[in-house]
């Protein structure tokens, strides 16, 4: 019996499917567990969530971390343009990875040409735990984080 709620996915919408798996599974070792179409049919059952025009479709990915963390990512045929995620507006914001060190995470993700926001930082006065602000394929932000809190 589990002690309560537990995280089961987050999902993430990309413009290019194979970039985006590629991405997560080069630098954070997720795993593809599953592949596959939401049809219109699909979409459509459903209007007040996905809230599409007639005839749209999703490709879909779920990607599971070497620690059983799950990726679910969306790839619709009708694409808006990304916009830059503000702090200050309600809704989800980005999601965070635990790396072992991010001094050498953020070495081999730069040499990598990933963009980042900043070098990493310490967290605080009184710790060695480092914590730095990167952007995947589409922009999407990710912060890595080398410590439990």
């Amino acid at each position: 019996m589990r002690a309560g709620p537990v995280l089961a996915h987050v999902g993430v919408t990309v413009s290019d499917m194979d970039r985006a798996i590629e991405f997560y599974q080069t630098h954070f070792g997720f795993e593809l567990k599953r592949r596959g179409v939401f049809p219109p049919e699909f979409i459509a059952a459903v209007p007040q969530l996905y809230r599409q025009r007639e005839g749209v479709y999703s490709d879909f990915a779920f990607l599971l971390s070497p620690n059983g963390a799950a990726l679910e990512l969306f790839r619709f045929n009708d694409l808006l343009p990304t916009e830059a995620p503000l702090w200050n507006r309600p809704g989800y914001h980005h999601i965070c990875i635990r790396v072992e060190s991010v001094p050498e995470a953020y070495a081999q993700m730069s040499a990598a040409g990933v963009e980042f926001y900043f070098e990493p930082k310490l967290m605080g006065d009184k710790t060695h735990a480092h914590w730095v602000f990167l952007k995947d394929p589409d922009g999407n932000m990710i912060e890595l984080q080398d410590t439990d809190v």
